[in-house]
């Protein structure tokens, strides 16, 4: 299994940019500017390695790539990379560099001195002149009109036009080539209405050792540590209803300490008012307050921070945003936030947290394995030591880029269902249901490799986009049925990014009534 020590990856980075050319750290720079688009005046290479290793994004895999895309195969032998492997690892789409990143690359790299000069002369008016003496590479024509917003992931017309006017359609080709599977992959995601799908759950499954550092770094674990024991029963191309029993919930209600002894998994249903579930006998949570709730956004990746906080705005929660934060601070934010005086003022909280971690915890910016488990997250806002949320609706989103590393006790899984539960069948896949024991907690989490902070650049996660888009415009279906639309837009996403099959939302929760936003 290989492990990676921070201090040797950082020397392993200074050597490797010891052995490069000017034009070709400028190449590399360049390729990893979707995940910094926060650092677009990147000045060399090891400053690039500098920011990778402060966000804990400095990884062999990540040099590897790098190597190969700039066809430093030397290096790459000299680090005994499997040059055949890691060339079949990229090309299944594993890779940490965006298409996008790699197109203008080979652009760049096809280009004769003669094309150069001709692009700079006919893109020479859309840049100021203050900037026009700094574009001495393609690259850099490239970086001056990604500022000015004349050139993006899903804006390439000006460089089509471009290429075609110097007569070099082989490379305008590529171009149309690229858009095409950009136009075809946001089909896909447009073509499917709010409809019926399979019950969001931790899939069960049986996974291997792997066989190379590179596999393992794509591994995505599908087991999550249970709020309790399982209880599941078989189903076969149907939905999942069950409310807890009216007995169930009044015995709760008189106990809260207590462990709830059935979960509640819901079927999608079409949008309505908290009127509709009362009429149809179904408790509601109360969401009259002003504001909402309060909303705590904690994001150590910098991608989806301003749309949640957006979201959560537009749906009058109090929203308090923190970025890049250290383990111990994120313990802290916590800590302040479940004694806050104004939870006891608001219906109901909201804590969205993306991060790199493991598959049950949370790393931060900083963290080092088993980081912030997930259970310590929940902790903080239970029972006695948040009294003011006692009987309050309380929802975790979370986005879990998972670290390279495993989890150090984490074994293999075998078929064997954990405890006394059964595994559920639902369209052909094996599903592992899990009972939560507190009530009034949603916890949802999107589990994908940290190969997909690259693969996506600065864009928000696919989870956060799609969740923050279905808040919008499903606020007022029961949260329960909505997620489920969440989960299967959110692996259609994740899907035409990693090229493979993702892995569902996990959901589980102990909500004891229908919550639906006004």
């Amino acid at each position: 299994m290989f492990k990676q020590n921070t201090t040797d990856i950082r020397l392993l980075a200074l050597q490797i940019a010891d052995k490069l050319s000017k034009d070709e750290s400028a190449t590399l720079v360049f390729l990893c500017l979707d995940i910094l688009k926060d650092y677009l005046n990147i000045g060399e290479v090891k400053e690039l390695f500098e920011i990778l290793s402060k966000r804990n994004l400095l990884k062999f895999e990540l040099l590897s790539e790098l190597l190969y895309r700039i066809k430093r195969f030397d290096v790459l032998k000299g680090l005994k990379v499997d040059v055949k492997y890691l060339e079949r690892h990229l090309n299944s789409g594993k890779g940490y560099v965006s298409s996008y990143r790699q197109l203008l690359t080979d652009i760049s790299e096809n280009l004769c001195q003669e094309d150069l000069q001709s692009i700079l002369f006919l893109l020479h008016c859309q840049v100021p002149k203050g900037h026009q003496e700094a574009m001495k590479t393609f690259l850099d024509l490239i970086v001056e009109l990604e500022k000015l917003g004349k050139i993006d992931a899903n804006n390439l017309e000006l460089m089509e036009d471009c290429l075609k006017n110097i007569g070099r359609m082989d490379l305008r080709k590529r171009v149309s080539k690229y858009k095409q599977m950009i136009l075809g992959a946001h089909s896909m995601q447009n073509s499917n209405a709010f409809r019926n799908v399979i019950p969001i759950a931790a899939p069960f499954q049986v996974q291997g050792s792997g066989h190379a550092q590179f596999e393992q770094s794509r591994q995505v674990s599908s087991w999550m540590p249970a709020f309790g024991s399982c209880n599941t029963s078989e189903l076969s191309r149907q939905h999942v209803h069950s409310n807890c029993p009216t007995s169930l919930v009044a015995s709760f209600e008189e106990q809260q300490s207590e462990s709830m002894m059935n979960p509640t998994v819901e079927s999608v249903q079409p949008p309505g008012a908290a009127a509709a579930a009362l009429q149809n006998g179904l408790e509601v949570y109360r969401v009259q307050s002003t504001p909402l709730g309060l909303c705590l956004i904690i994001d150590c990746i910098g991608t989806d921070a301003a749309l949640l906080k957006e979201t959560f705005e537009i749906l009058q929660f109090r929203v308090v945003t923190h970025l890049y934060v250290e383990l111990d601070r994120l313990k802290q934010i916590l800590r302040e936030t479940s004694q806050c005086e104004d939870l006891a003022t608001v219906d109901c909280f909201v804590c969205c947290i993306v991060s790199r971690g493991m598959t049950n915890s949370i790393l931060a910016i900083n963290g080092q394995s088993p980081g912030l488990l997930f259970e310590e997250i929940q902790q903080y806002f239970k029972g006695l030591r948040c009294r003011a949320l006692v009987g309050k609706p309380r929802l975790f989103f979370v986005q879990d880029f998972l670290a390279a590393t495993p989890d150090p006790d984490e074994g293999l899984e075998t078929d064997t269902a954990q405890g006394n539960g059964e595994v559920v069948q639902a369209d052909g896949r094996a599903w592992e249901e899990v009972i939560p024991q507190e009530a009034d907690f949603l916890w949802c989490c999107c589990r994908v490799s940290e190969h997909l902070i690259f693969q996506a650049g600065q864009q928000p996660s696919s989870f956060m986009r799609t969740l923050s888009e279905c808040l919008r415009e499903h606020h007022k279906s029961d949260l329960i049925s909505m997620l489920t639309e969440v989960n299967r837009q959110t692996m259609l996403r994740n899907r035409l990014l990693a090229f493979e099959e993702p892995v569902p939302l996990v959901l589980r929760h102990t909500l004891r009534k229908k919550l639906i936003l006004p």
